[in-house]
């Protein structure tokens, strides 16, 4: 692999009850049978020899990559890397669905900041993603497989909700069938990244620029440079749209959080609740133009209820940054009765 990606990457990783291993090492152990219960078993990752343990860099096959607008997750920070199998490439559809070939491993590490709390992985499997999640140990030397899902103490204020695996069905599943959510062209473009994917044989080839004009990037929810309503839509996207579409969990409500839904009672300007229960907040629609107050999607987006907030996992604690934009995209819509 290019040392240029590996400078790149989060050194955020793991290790093996000991000692990780130091030095150059061969690709990840991916010969199975998966998964191991142990996440220093993979190889992942390995110990640079003028580093302490904290600090580890990814083994070759091991690739790096960003999203362009990340789903909250109470403030955590995240790692993320691919692991193909050797001669393998990912293959992007015309809807910027990003495919994996099978024996594929997505690998996303949870961090405090301090410490890395969890580990999952999606490993490419004939029917979909497996999901297998990882809880790491106080000494931050490896982490363990679990399945029923832990809540952990950050602080006397903080809690942090590790999922069951599961519970990761509600996220990734759409039509019953188990996919990622970031790998798609609009979260995927982001700067030189696919030009860097491509040196490190993620993909064969940079994507047709037709391609990349029919997926437009989404954009940092949290970068002013960029426009309110680009912004909002983006944040929606990212964190809601995996369950507001088609196929998804919210589908039957009909409303579409994809940020290229063009119809704005689709995206739940002046549209009534279908399905929401009693946790529209005695709110009448979605999006009330100029009213964030009204609208039942700030209300869910700030509850911490859990009837009623969204998303529904894995979160405890509402994105401070991404409830005041919401509020602001919508207090900037022209004001609308919506015929109420």
């Amino acid at each position: 692999m290019d040392r240029r990606l590996v400078v790149l990457a989060l050194l955020i990783g793991c290790g093996s009850p000991t000692e990780p291993p130091v030095g150059p090492v061969d690709r990840p152990n991916l010969e199975g049978p998966l998964p191991y219960d142990r996440l220093s078993t993979y190889g992942f990752f390995v110990r640079s020899p003028d580093h302490p343990i904290s600090v580890l860099s990814p083994a070759p096959g091991v690739v790096p990559y960003e999203v362009n607008a990340p789903l909250w997750s109470d403030g955590m920070e995240k790692a993320r890397f691919i692991v193909l199998p050797e001669g393998g490439h990912a293959t992007i559809g015309d809807d910027g669905e990003w495919d994996l070939p099978i024996g594929s491993v997505l690998i996303k590490t949870f961090s405090d900041g301090e410490r890395r709390l969890e580990t999952r992985l999606l490993v490419r499997e004939a029917s979909g993603y497996k999901p297998h999640v990882y809880l790491w140990d106080a000494d931050q030397t490896d982490a363990l497989k679990i399945v029923a899902g832990k809540r952990v103490v950050l602080t006397r204020d903080q809690t942090y909700l590790v999922p069951n695996t599961n519970q990761c069905g509600s996220c990734h599943e759409r039509d019953d069938v188990s996919l990622s959510l970031g790998l798609v062209t609009r979260q995927m473009n982001r700067g030189l990244q696919l030009a860097s994917l491509v040196e490190a044989g993620v993909l064969t080839a940079l994507p047709e620029p037709s391609h990349l004009e029919a997926q437009p990037p989404l954009v940092d929810p949290y970068d002013d440079e960029s426009g309110l309503t680009d912004r909002a839509r983006s944040w929606l996207d990212a964190n809601c749209s995996h369950c507001h579409r088609e196929g998804g969990g919210g589908g039957p409500s009909g409303l579409v959080l994809l940020r290229d839904e063009t119809v704005p009672s689709r995206y739940g300007v002046c549209k009534g609740a279908v399905a929401a229960g009693g946790a529209t907040g005695d709110r009448l629609v979605d999006i009330w133009p100029g009213h964030p107050e009204r609208s039942i999607l700030v209300h869910r987006i700030e509850s911490t209820e859990p009837d009623v907030k969204m998303p529904e996992l894995p979160n405890l604690l509402p994105d401070p940054r991404g409830l005041k934009l919401i509020r602001d995209f919508i207090a900037a819509l022209p004001e609308d009765d919506c015929g109420l």
